[in-house]
């Protein structure tokens, strides 16, 4: 089953929306996400043309920064997060010039005037705007943006606690599960029931209920396990629960669910407008959208339609504009539900609802440093595990720990497949002994004179040959198992130090050639092949085997 860490590690809830995919509008049940305080920048819309590259349109259409990113999100704090052309993260502002290169692997949205970002193998870290690094946060294994002068962070042990721009803990890790500040306050949660904690980490509404949302105008939804109501910042109820779902209020105003029709009621808790929508959203300036069957429209506060539903898909209005898509393609419309912009995009981001996931960002950081040093101890000058280019088959059959286990099925490589632990984390699962050059065998078949097949097979064995190389797979689980990218990144490291040569990138891996009589390495990153926790190390006894590892 996905964990919450996991569930909140996905991006954000602002997606890109597909023809034929992504339903557009945040509907009701959005308790289960969090409100962040940051102000999304709706002047500037990430768009793509062809799924490819990413640029950025204003609401008349038109491109201000052109496509060129493979990822783009919304601006937030002025800056924009993207990811480059090689998959890396930066920042950038709003004529499209970088402002934080792209050098990371993963980062937060800006908020408060900080990020989170985290590079290739390193730990989460806060920067400024101007890339300086306020602090590092080595005991988080998630963190997510600033809210309220807060960050989330989760440890390795799942619990939950925050830190301040300082990088203070100022509540310690100690909750099962958590949601960031809003209003003052944070849910927590405490076996399976839900409450709430201030500033100082205090317990201000004791953990009693199944399900609630954030404040907003001194009122939260909460579930009691069969309807929906809502409490005050005491934890008193307010409304009591009779909706079958409820939503957070906004100007007074918020959506509720009565059988399987969606209305609003007022902050008393007497409707405003009957349940009679098939959707509904929280208003929006001034509007919400709506459905009914299968078509978006809007309605104003008296509840009459102000744009029928005549949309495949729509989103909230900002400053007069809303985002639509009509025949599988997407537009902005006005108020009166004129087309400003005529329908042309095919992929479209649209900041669904206010309502998020937490932006968690993973520590990418693994110490490798006991696995480097025990896998290096098999390198002694030009001999590797025992076995050097003079190594014979029959000296290897009498290898201390590979001898009695190799089996040769193949005239061109021995294996030994029983497991080797090198850390906690990280094993030698299987050991290939190759022979290109020189087959270990060689066989003569025997078949019936009548009938054709075979009868029999005489096998002659090649004692003197002497390997190619040999390949390594390791398998990686534990804490090993996803940062597989920081492994074969310190094993590169590790072997261009020893050997003062640079390895080379071909096909699906590194490779370093050297002069015959010399150690030759190549690594292997098998995830493309499917093998998520796995890589590959080959260890060449001469230069033409090396040269033709990965790129074969």
């Amino acid at each position: 089953m996905e964990s919450q860490v996991q569930k909140s590690k996905r991006k954000k809830m602002t997606i890109a929306v597909i023809a034929g995919g992504i339903v557009a509008i945040g509907i009701a049940l959005f308790l289960v996400f969090a409100k962040t305080e940051k102000t999304v920048d709706n002047s500037l819309i990430p768009v793509s043309s062809d799924g490819e590259k990413w640029g950025y349109i204003n609401h008349k259409g038109e491109y201000i920064i052109n496509p060129q990113f493979e990822d783009a999100d919304f601006f937030s704090d002025d800056f924009a997060k993207i990811k480059s052309n090689d998959g890396k993260t930066g920042y950038i502002n709003k004529k499209g010039e970088y402002v934080i290169p792209a050098t990371y692997k993963n980062g937060t949205e800006f908020n408060e005037g900080l990020v989170f970002v985290v590079t290739e193998g390193g730990l989460p870290t806060c920067i400024d705007k101007n890339g300086n690094t306020k602090f590092v946060l080595d005991i988080a294994k998630y963190v997510s943006a600033f809210s309220e002068g807060l960050a989330m962070f989760v440890t390795e042990n799942g619990e939950y606690g925050f830190v301040d721009k300082t990088g203070n803990i100022v509540i310690k890790a100690q909750f099962e599960r958590a949601m960031p500040f809003s209003g003052g306050f944070a849910r927590i949660w405490q076996k399976d029931n839900v409450g709430f904690i201030d500033k100082t980490g205090k317990i201000v509404i004791n953990p009693q209920f199944k399900a609630v949302g954030n404040f907003n105008e001194e009122k939260a939804p909460f579930s009691n396990g069969k309807q929906w109501g809502y409490i005050n910042t005491k934890g008193a109820y307010v409304i009591n629960p009779q909706f079958d779902d409820a939503a957070r209020f906004g100007n007074g105003i918020a959506t509720v669910k009565q059988g399987r029709t969606y209305g609003y009621i007022n902050s008393d808790g007497k409707l405003l407008i009957n349940p009679q929508f098939d959707e509904a959203s929280s208003f929006s300036d001034g509007l919400a959208v709506v459905r009914s069957g299968n078509k978006y429209g809007y309605i104003n506060k008296d509840g009459k339609y102000a744009i029928n539903p005549q949309f495949e898909l729509s989103g909230d209005f900002h400053n007069g504009i809303a985002l639509v898509r009509s025949v599988d393609k997407w537009g902005f419309i006005n108020k009166k539900g004129e087309y400003v912009v005529n329908p042309q995009f095919q992929y479209v981001k649209h900041e669904v609802s206010t309502y998020e996931q937490p932006n968690f960002i993973e520590n990418d950081y693994y110490d490798t440093s006991e696995f480097i040093k025990l896998f290096f101890e098999k390198e002694n000058g030009n001999t590797f595990d025992g076995v050097n280019a003079s190594t014979t088959l029959a000296k290897l059959s009498e290898h201390p720990i590979y001898g009695a286990d190799l089996n040769a099925q193949n005239t061109n490589f021995a294996d030994y497949s029983k497991q080797i632990p090198i850390t906690n984390d990280i094993s030698i699962e299987k050991i290939r002994f190759q022979f290109d050059n020189t087959p270990i065998y060689e066989y003569e078949d025997t078949y019936d004179g009548y009938y054709g097949y075979r009868t029999g097979r005489t096998q002659k064995w090649n004692f003197n040959a002497k390997p190619d190389g040999i390949i390594y797979q390791l398998n990686l689980s534990g804490k090993a198992y996803e940062k597989r990218d920081v492994v074969i990144s310190a094993l590169i490291s590790e072997i261009e130090r020893r050997h003062g040569k640079t390895m080379e990138s071909a096909g699906i891996g590194r490779y370093l050639v050297q002069d015959n009589g010399k150690l030759g390495f190549a690594v292997e990153n098998y995830s493309y092949s499917g093998y998520s926790g796995r890589l590959g190390i080959k260890i060449a006894f001469n230069k033409e085997w090396a040269a033709n590892q990965v790129t074969q």
